[in-house]
């Protein structure tokens, strides 16, 4: 996602780990059939601003989301649960990948979870900042794209997220009005490429 928030004060107590996580795994569990709006924003190794992008999520699962950049630029990224296509729109051009093997380390699958993530990252309490809960999470596996990722908490659901690279980059995305246990059109995750546009990938 090329469109792929600054931390952390210490206003709370601390819990332990396992509290952090299952706090963490809960919130998670509780993402079925979600839609939400988000900002992003990336910022740079001196935390300077380098883009900010908006638009809305759908999840569904397992396997299928929707993730829709309206603004600056729009691009569509959507899992059908065995392909992912990548649809940007200034370039009337669309890239099909094997869902498997192009989301396996991708920050999205955090949100598609349904196992407990201490299979995957070292789960740690950074506290309350504000109005929300944070938990850092260290990824153990190194194809990984990002080395760590922040996840805020506020009354039991994700409400904001930040990545970290290890180039020293951030990608914070904000959620808003976010719903769960939504009944989706089935054509919220169906892709037809537009007639005309260049296909690449499987079946391009």
């Amino acid at each position: 996602m090329k469109y792929l928030l600054p931390l952390l004060l210490f206003l709370a107590g601390p819990v332990s780990a396992s509290e952090a996580e299952e706090r963490l795994n809960q919130a998670l569990k509780n993402l079925d059939n979600l839609t939400a709006e988000f900002k992003q924003t990336l910022r740079d190794e001196d935390k300077q601003i380098v883009q900010q992008s908006r638009g809305t999520l759908a999840l569904q699962r397992p396997g299928k989301f929707a993730w829709i950049y309206l603004d600056p630029f729009e691009q569509q990224i959507i899992a059908d649960g065995s392909e992912l296509w990548i649809y940007d729109v200034e370039l009337d051009q669309v890239t099909v990948k094997p869902m498997d093997e192009s989301l396996s380390s991708a920050p999205i699958m955090l949100l598609m979870k349904q196992s407990d993530v201490g299979e995957q990252f070292r789960v740690s309490e950074v506290g309350q900042r504000k109005y929300l809960y944070w938990v850092e999470l260290e990824s153990q596996a190194p194809d990984l794209e990002f080395t760590h990722i922040y996840i805020g908490l506020q009354d039991g659901k994700v409400v904001a997220m930040e990545m970290r690279d290890r180039f020293g980059q951030s990608t914070q995305i904000v959620f808003e009005n976010l719903r769960t246990g939504v009944i989706h059109d089935p054509r919220t995750f169906r892709f037809e490429p537009p007639p005309g546009v260049d296909v690449y990938g499987v079946g391009g």
